[in-house]
């Protein structure tokens, strides 16, 4: 049965598997690792929770430990100012 909105009967609905991409083996954690680390912090400067980063609980300590070592060598900023400013997060293509 459809309703109004177009979406069919939730009895059919069958929700995907969520899977880790660090688990999968597509993406690695390092802290060096600037532009893989930026996809995980909002553009507040916030660590993307593991609900958003699709990551398990292991992975998700390693994440958020990686984000905080990158912005203690200052390969990530700590405040969204520095975001605006720079217009994103992390090192621009143009100067590496």
């Amino acid at each position: 049965m459809i309703n109004p909105r177009g979406a069919t009967n939730s009895r059919n609905y069958i929700p995907r598997p969520v899977v880790c991409p660090f688990c999968t083996g597509r993406v690695s954690i390092d802290y060096k690792n600037v532009s893989v680390l930026s996809q995980y912090v909002s553009s507040r400067g916030k660590i993307g929770s593991r609900r958003r980063t699709k990551a398990c609980a292991k992975h998700q300590r390693k994440l958020a430990q990686a984000i905080k070592r990158a912005r203690f060598l200052a390969l990530l900023p700590y405040v969204p100012d520095h975001i605006w400013k720079t217009g994103g997060v992390g090192l621009h293509r143009s100067l590496k």
